[in-house]
């Protein structure tokens, strides 16, 4: 990798005036940097150099930290991800470098836990400036970051199974058949709010508002944040005549997630607690 990323600096150096590996400091003259070549790390972190442009400082380093950071994504956790492709006997290619990406800009939103800033440097360049930046990260930081990403994606296939079976068999008036599907869901991952506010809405259409409050809350204690749990709840609440309640959630759903609809609910539950 070394070798690739210097040549890709000298590549940069080569526009803006002479490539060398060998200078010292900031260095001048269009030298590169000493400490660019120089990506010996200790055996429990990951470390890489990137360069980036801009038309100020901070926008250059900025840039070429984040190069950095992918980098150390792309060649150092890529491996563990064409592992896994390979085990489970999927092709590499597109698949596999779309997984390295969306590690890296969901997971890590373009920084990775306990990045460290080793060196850089910023020079002149044109109109604006180029920047170098030495970064390192931990081994067990790019662990903890993918085990986040995991959780998360995680998530998401749960929230559009939910909505795909679930919700189709609530449509088409299936609804002891969706309870059934969210309670076997709910015992193999009993902390997983999709399921939990499945059964709620698999009770509520049942007419048993009581247990599908419970349920419901049980998945908005698990995630604070659901949409779909607010919204319900909001719906049990007003059959149980809480209609103060109702209003409080559904305008905690218009908080998470504004729309003219979730506007208009909220207008209609505001004048029935007057």
């Amino acid at each position: 990798m070394k070798k690739v990323l210097v040549a890709m600096l000298c590549g940069l150096e080569m526009v803006l005036g002479g490539c060398s590996s060998g200078g010292q400091g900031s260095g001048g003259g269009g030298e590169l940097p000493a400490w660019v070549s120089s990506l010996h790390a200790p055996p429990d972190v990951y470390r890489a150099v990137g360069f980036g442009q801009g038309e100020r400082i901070p926008d250059a380093v900025a840039s070429a930290r984040k190069n950095a950071l992918l980098q150390i994504v792309e060649s150092s956790f890529g491996e563990t991800v064409r592992y896994r492709y390979q085990k489970a006997g999927v092709r590499e290619g597109l698949s596999t470098s779309a997984s390295v990406h969306d590690f890296y800009d969901a997971a890590s939103s373009g920084n990775l836990f306990g990045q460290r800033v080793v060196h850089n440097a910023v020079r002149p360049a044109g109109e604006g400036y180029v920047a170098y930046v030495m970064v390192e990260v931990a081994k067990k930081d790019i662990r903890r970051a993918y085990a986040a990403f995991l959780k998360e994606r995680r998530a998401r296939r749960d929230l559009r199974l939910a909505e795909t079976r679930g919700a189709v068999l609530l449509e088409t008036g299936h609804y002891r058949r969706a309870l059934a599907f969210y309670q076997k869901k709910s015992r193999r991952e009993p902390g997983n709010d999709v399921w939990w506010i499945g059964i709620g809405a698999a009770l509520y259409r049942l007419g048993d508002y009581g247990k599908a409050l419970s349920a419901t809350d049980r998945g908005l204690l698990l995630n604070p944040r659901s949409f779909y749990g607010y919204w319900n709840r909001s719906s049990i609440l007003e059959k149980l005549n809480r209609r103060r309640e109702a209003a409080e959630a559904v305008r905690m759903a218009c908080r998470l997630r504004p729309s003219d609809a979730c506007t208009r609910r909220l207008e209609e539950a505001e004048m029935n607690v007057r």
